[in-house]
């Protein structure tokens, strides 16, 4: 019978404990898109992206180019000439290959120059998320934008519009 009470008790205690938190959710890529300087920090990243890509293209097209030539040519090399060949044609496209991880792999220079770039405005959200929560007297914020598996949340709820302006930019919509 104790045991029963006190599992009914702590039931009770956090059952009221889970009823006093109060949550709220924000977007924080409608917040980030409503920056100015994002949308800069954003087109500067997608020419990176470009400048990079066309640099692994070049890259690749040489190796093909590489190939095409040694198809027409190889009837008149020797074994050893073709074993030669293939090795250059395998050394170029690997250059090509470790070019594209280094720019593009997870810890690559486009992903390092990219997190450079919106980390001084993901830091600005974060702090205003901060001061809204405060403001409002909230436990828990969390980000549409992000993979939580918000799969619905009531707009009462919503205190996206109370970050932006905290940001400063609700008046520059209207």
């Amino acid at each position: 019978m104790y045991k029963i009470l006190n599992a009914i008790a702590l039931l009770l205690l956090i059952s009221n404990f889970a009823l006093a938190q109060k949550f709220g959710h924000i977007d924080s890529d409608y917040v980030l898109n409503k920056m100015p300087e994002y949308a800069e920090k954003q087109a500067e990243i997608d020419q990176l992206a470009k400048d990079y890509q066309k640099e692994v293209r070049s890259l690749l097209s040489e190796v093909e180019k590489m190939r095409s030539k040694f198809r027409l040519e190889q009837v008149a090399f020797t074994s050893e000439m073709k074993k030669e060949r293939q090795a250059e044609i395998d050394k170029k496209e690997q250059e090509a290959l470790e070019k594209q991880s280094q720019l593009f792999a997870f810890d690559g220079l486009f992903f390092k120059k990219q997190e450079e770039l919106l980390r001084p405005l993901q830091q600005k959200l974060w702090e205003a998320v901060e001061v809204v929560a405060k403001k409002r007297g909230l436990d828990y914020i969390f980000d549409k934008a992000a993979d939580v598996g918000i799969i619905y949340s009531n707009p009462v709820h919503d205190y996206t519009e109370y970050v932006l302006e905290e940001l400063g930019l609700l008046e520059k919509e209207n």
